[in-house]
């Protein structure tokens, strides 16, 4: 009787339950987290227990939300409940030996579920014992390997021989291609990004990875010469060297992404690749190297307590260490002649940045601690003597990522940064025609109150130029109109002219310093620099007399790939339509008819344009102000706090809008949200990584704020908007665009 009344229990209990289940270290497709791993599983019609593995750094703190959740096979959502021994949202400390279990509590899985996704991070966590763990993360399709030697068949030029080959400039492109051995869509990523550029003329040239699904990735990179440089990818750094007309292949491992993943605290240097190609070997010697990372702690330290001259002498033993540790390396290993050099140039040039950073550091510090004795000892002049260690005339410097630095800190040194003093434009400058003049000979009425007005303010001067629109809202129309034209016609083409006299003179004092101060003779760096220089030089002028100072300036120019780029910087602003005699120089004075055309609004077709446009095309009609920001950009954020009222001020108007573009990574949603809110933005778009990553390389910005200006008809009339003169130049671009 008992033994009957047992089974009938058993059988009733098993009607109404499916029983306890569990299951350790459960299989699962692929992870996108380093840090969080399930090591079991247990359910039964009452509750889910998941076992979290964390391995992460000891004393940092992980934090599971009230938004965690396990997505089930069937499309239920299961959203957590709470935290074994913790509250959610609380800041578990990780202990010392960096590993720590955590048990998340979830509702009940239904009996039938046989798979689950952990929180958009573990996917295809398999329930069922027994289940194989994935083997993705260790093969390359026989597909992908036969397109990467496909495409490396193509390379039908060979590398060069030496940095001091006469092919080493060369404005081609580069092609980089891979795969990402373990790669998944559901990683969150489709794209990678390199931040390409030309130095010589700080030009920015973005270039966006493509991954396909299949993990295989692709991109060609415009290049100017031999480039060491890098490429982000999911937030990761991956170093490569590639060469004008050549094709790099690399093959990356997910797993090592997930171990730089918890690897936080440092910068992680991917080892775990292997290359393919013309190229490969000099990246292998790169990848072998072994550097001792720099600390800025004790840098920023030594800024405040000690002197330039003793900073100087403890650099000194530090660039020792650093080069008989390369010493070594290039004794016990076989090494290509171009690596060996890139490396060497990649310890000078960090010496040299580490010495330029800790004199400008000092201005900034100084100014925060204003009694500090130290920072007020002078630098003295045979400071900079560590230029003359280095072949300024060496065109391989410009093959590593240090020297985009090292030049920016030589051309912004305090030595070298001089300018001549304004000469005063009552002294040097009288009009053809005094303005009164003008205005009697063209018959415009000057009213009493126009007199009145223009009499109070003879003395004064506005402290904005808000403060002058209001004072010129009270002139008559007439007037405002005849000094228009008079400024137009008899003061802005001095202006001009007179700019680029400055420019000139400025490079006579600029010499002097390089020859008298550094003790340098004119070298290729220099050289460099006066290129670097021009866009802005002649910015503000007219097409004559940017051609005019381009000529004087090319003088000094003996590098005839410079001057070639410095001839397209130039014709690039102000292009010649036509010329009467030939040659140019000597003749743009009299006989040259010369005119600068807009920015080319025509975008290419592609995914990018189609993003962009699905943007502005819900503002057609009206001019478009773009803001491209980020929450995490000191520069974003202030300047759009500083237009917060001249945003009220034309909210409703009918001409135009302002419009925000950011992107998931760079603005946080917590952040990004609040923020938002605060400053009223209205024709807000935060995007993904990879969409964002398409625009800047549609417009070629590295850097942000950036600000765009696109007419009614939805055309691009600026890419490089001075988003800083907006109130000043409003009028005329709705004038123009109206």
């Amino acid at each position: 009787m008992k033994t009957t009344l047992l089974i009938i229990f058993l059988a009733l209990l098993s009607s109404n339950t499916f029983g306890q289940r569990v299951i350790e270290n459960p299989a699962f497709e692929v992870s996108s987290s380093g840090i969080t791993h399930i090591s079991k599983i247990e359910w039964n019609d009452n509750e889910t227990r998941i076992h979290i593995h964390t391995i992460f750094l000891p004393n940092w703190w992980v934090q599971f939300e009230k938004d965690v959740f396990i997505q089930c096979d069937n499309g239920a959502k299961i959203n957590i409940v709470g935290i074994e021994g913790a509250k959610l949202g609380d800041k578990i400390t990780m202990p010392e030996s960096g590993e720590k279990t955590i048990v998340l509590l979830f509702p009940p899985i239904n009996e039938a579920v046989k798979k689950i996704d952990y929180n958009n991070e573990i996917f295809g966590v398999s329930l069922i014992e027994g289940t194989a763990k994935s083997t993705k993360f260790k093969e390359i399709p026989e597909s992908v390997s036969k397109w990467m030697d496909n495409e490396l068949k193509k390379v039908t030029k060979k590398p060069l021989s030496s940095f001091n080959s006469p092919q080493f400039f060369n404005k081609t492109t580069g092609r980089l291609i891979g795969y990402i051995k373990g790669y998944d869509v559901r990683l969150g990523f489709k794209t990678g990004i390199l931040y390409a550029g030309n130095e010589i003329t700080r030009e920015d040239y973005p270039v966006v990875i493509e991954i396909h699904p299949d993990g295989r990735f692709e991109g060609d990179i415009p290049l100017t010469n031999a480039t060491y440089s890098y490429l982000v990818m999911n937030k990761q750094v991956i170093n490569f060297y590639i060469e004008p007309e050549q094709t790099i292949a690399m093959i990356l491992d997910w797993d090592e992404f997930l171990y730089a993943d918890r690897m936080r605290k440092t910068r992680h240097n991917f080892k775990n690749i292997t290359f393919k190609g013309p190229v490969a070997k000099i990246n292998e010697d790169l990848l072998g190297y072994n550097s001792t990372p720099f600390d800025y702690k004790s840098f920023t330290n030594k800024i405040k307590t000690i002197s330039p001259q003793a900073f100087k002498e403890q650099e000194a033993i530090d660039y020792k260490k650093s080069k008989d540790n390369l010493a070594s390396y290039l004794k016990n290993n076989s090494i290509s002649d171009k690596a060996s050099v890139l490396l060497k140039n990649k310890i000078d040039l960090e010496h040299a940045n580490h010495l330029f950073d800790f004199v400008s550091n000092r201005d900034y510090y100084a100014k925060e601690d204003s009694i500090n004795p130290i920072l007020k000892i002078p630098v003295e002049n045979d400071y900079f003597d560590f230029l003359k260690e280095i072949n300024l005339n060496d065109q391989s410097l410009l093959t590593i990522k240090e020297f985009s630095t090292f030049v920016n800190r030589f051309e912004f040194s305090k030595p070298i940064l001089v300018y001549p003093k304004p000469k005063p434009i009552e002294n040097s400058f009288k009009p053809e025609k005094t303005l009164e003049k003008y205005l009697e000979d063209e018959k415009i009425v000057v009213t009493e109150n126009d007199k009145v007005l223009i009499e109070s303010q003879k003395n004064k001067t506005f402290n904005s130029y808000e403060a002058y629109q209001e004072f010129e809202k009270l002139l008559s129309e007439s007037y405002k109109n005849g000094l228009k034209a008079y400024n137009k016609k008899y003061v802005e083409p001095f202006n001009k002219l007179q700019s680029e006299k400055v420019s000139m003179e400025k490079w006579q004092l600029k010499d002097s310093i390089v020859k008298n101060v550094f003790h340098l003779e004119k070298n290729l760096v220099y050289e460099i620099i006066k290129i670097r220089a021009l866009d802005f030089d002649i910015k503000r002028s007219n097409a004559e007399n940017a051609h005019n100072y381009w000529n004087e300036l090319q003088k000094d120019i003996t590098n005839p790939f410079l001057k070639q780029e410095g001839e397209r910087i130039v014709n690039q602003q102000f292009p010649i339509n036509s010329f009467e005699n030939s040659p140019l120089e000597g003749n743009l004075n009299h006989k040259v008819k010369i005119n600068a055309t807009a920015f080319s609004n025509k975008l290419p077709e592609g995914k990018a344009t189609d993003i962009f446009k699905n943007i502005i095309n819900k503002h057609k009609g009206k001019i478009l102000f773009i803001d491209f920001w980020a929450t995490t950009c000191g520069p974003c954020v202030a300047t759009i706090k500083q237009m917060k009222e001249t945003r009220k001020k034309y909210k409703d108007n009918t001409d135009f809008e302002f419009v925000f573009i950011t992107d998931e990574s760079q603005s946080p949603a917590e952040s990004y949200d609040k923020f938002v809110k605060e400053q009223e933005l209205e024709n807000i778009y935060r995007l993904s990584s990879d969409d964002y990553n398409r625009l800047r390389q549609l417009f070629k910005f590295n850097g942000i704020p950036r600000y765009i200006v696109v007419d009614k008809k939805g055309e691009v009339v600026n890419d490089k908007f001075p988003m800083h003169n907006f109130t000043y130049l409003l009028n005329g671009i709705l004038e123009k665009y109206k």
